[in-house]
């Protein structure tokens, strides 16, 4: 009964955190890293607990697969303030993370347009940005784009995941340079 106790507790504290994201998203209006703000609230331990993440969107009118954000657990911003009311610091802290610019420099052409699945595109992705065994999500975007989440959990016997692509799905919103 506890673990089932616990695991609906943990559920309605991750509905909450994600139900708040959206007004803070707004709160960043004009910052060109919101999505950095998102994936490392979603990676955190009190949301999905994971160990590493990696998006990339898929444009097949460009020819493009580019990586927006990534988020590693030992690089993760340490919580002295909160990244949503200090967001030069956190901003800042992203700057210098070695596997966040590394996702961002990822980019090579559209698995979309050229009719790749799914599966193949997460297995190069994943093996470019040193994925062991990735779960993935991707979902479709504005704009005809194409949105994959690369992810590994921290504890994969441990997976709340349901709420994960609605999480997702809240990155959609958030400008992408």
């Amino acid at each position: 009964m506890e673990r089932n106790d616990s695991l609906a507790e943990r559920k309605r504290a991750i509905a909450d955190l994600l139900s708040s994201l959206p007004r803070k998203i707004l709160g960043l209006h004009g910052r060109d890293n919101v999505v950095e703000f998102v994936l490392h609230e979603l990676g955190r331990q009190e949301c999905f607990d994971l160990e590493k993440a990696a998006y990339v969107i898929d444009n097949p009118d460009f020819d493009c697969l580019k990586g927006v954000a990534g988020f590693q657990r030992p690089e993760a911003y340490s919580l002295k303030s909160d990244i949503w009311t200090d967001p030069d610091s956190f901003s800042e802290h992203m700057k210098q993370s070695k596997y966040n610019n590394e996702v961002r420099c990822y980019h090579r052409n559209s698995g979309v347009k050229n009719g790749q699945k799914d599966e193949a595109i997460v297995k190069e992705v994943a093996q470019a940005l040193g994925f062991d065994k990735p779960f993935y999500y991707s979902w479709d975007m504005k704009h005809d784009n194409h949105g994959i989440l690369l992810y590994e959990k921290r504890d994969s016997a441990d997976c709340d995941c349901d709420y994960l692509l609605e999480g997702l799905c809240l990155i959609g919103f958030c400008p992408v340079f």
